[in-house]
């Protein structure tokens, strides 16, 4: 079981064998830890000693994340295992087999951009859209062409050339498909309209999702092959999303404002932030998302499963020498 919580006031206490969740005084739930696999914080609160005991004895990760995404701690149990796999990794991370899972990660992203866009403007139609498709299109055949050479850096910024005027196409097209007065100009991770503010959140929902499977995988989050490494940033986190962003948040936010389930009286002025009972809404509809079933290659599965199966694959990749194939949806 994965648990979130949300908001101010929330603390985290131990009773027997048992996680109690309380706001204030009030208890929100009841949990035994051994029913729990993860724990994901999104606001202020507190946690007990016992509790922290009571978590690393059943092995539960307990992760922190600002409501911009940025993750703020990982605390787990002590993990002597995997140090081959990490050895790996990051000699993977500065190599040409690092290089080429960063390019089929972007090229994955393309993909599902596109399909993005497809489901989108299924009923509108709109001719700019179909345009910005066809440009998308241009930039995957662009990254195709890209020769991987002993410049890993040289290479690694000509994928991210593709990657940022595919973005740009794909979120000129999102501009025409919800209401202008949304206020959307352009994706930014510092927002002032709702839609940014929400895929804000939403992103940060999904990367506590992504970072607890590279986790129980055995990875280090923080040594990528596609975004560059930086000083308390999850790079490893920031590649794998990057293929689930369009088919779980922006689809599930988009619905939500052109449903007008959430609009723009939602948003906080004082700090650009989703209100808490929007806020509310928007975890229970992704995590609804992660859990939901889809057909890939052949298989019933959930997006949760998948996710698992992107990390456990990159670990096979990294182990085992095999190709890593990036997560897309065509339709």
């Amino acid at each position: 079981m994965n648990i979130i919580i949300d908001g101010f006031n929330k603390s985290i206490h131990k009773k027997d064998n048992q996680i109690i969740i309380k706001e204030k005084e009030n208890i929100l739930d009841s949990i035994k830890a051994s029913h729990i696999s993860s724990i994901v914080i999104i606001g202020k609160g507190y946690v007990t000693f016992d509790a922290l005991t009571l978590i690393a004895q059943n092995n539960i990760k307990l992760i922190s994340f600002d409501y911009f995404g940025k993750l703020n701690y990982i605390l787990e149990s002590p993990d002597w295992r995997n140090v081959k796999l990490k050895k790996l990794q990051y000699q993977l991370s500065e190599n040409k087999k690092g290089i080429n899972i960063a390019s089929e990660i972007i090229k994955s992203k393309m993909i599902n951009q596109k399909s993005t866009l497809t489901t989108l403007n299924k009923r509108k139609k709109i001719p700019e859209v179909e345009i910005c498709k066809r440009n998308i299109s241009q930039q995957i055949k662009e990254l195709n062409s890209i020769k991987l050479a002993n410049n890993h850096e040289k290479v690694k910024m000509k994928i991210m050339g593709c990657e940022g005027k595919s973005s740009y196409e794909y979120w000129s097209a999102i501009r025409l498909l919800i209401p202008p007065d949304i206020g959307f100009e352009k994706r930014t991770k510092k927002p002032t309209d709702l839609l940014n503010s929400m895929l804000n959140y939403g992103y940060a929902i999904l990367a506590s999702e992504i970072t607890k499977s590279i986790l129980i995988n055995g990875l280090d989050p923080y040594c990528g092959f596609l975004h560059f490494d930086m000083d308390n940033r999850t790079s490893l986190t920031y590649d794998l999303i990057e293929d689930f962003r369009q088919q779980i948040v922006d689809k599930t936010v988009i619905h939500l404002i052109n449903r007008k389930r959430v609009t723009t009286d939602d948003l906080d002025k004082r700090n650009n932030s989703i209100k808490l009972e929007k806020r509310k809404l928007i975890i229970s509809k992704i995590q609804d998302k992660i859990h939901s079933t889809i057909t890939y290659n052949g298989e019933e599965l959930t997006y949760a499963e998948i996710i698992n199966n992107q990390s456990n694959n990159l670990v096979k990749a990294i182990l085992n020498e095999e190709k890593f194939k990036g997560f897309s949806l065509h339709w």
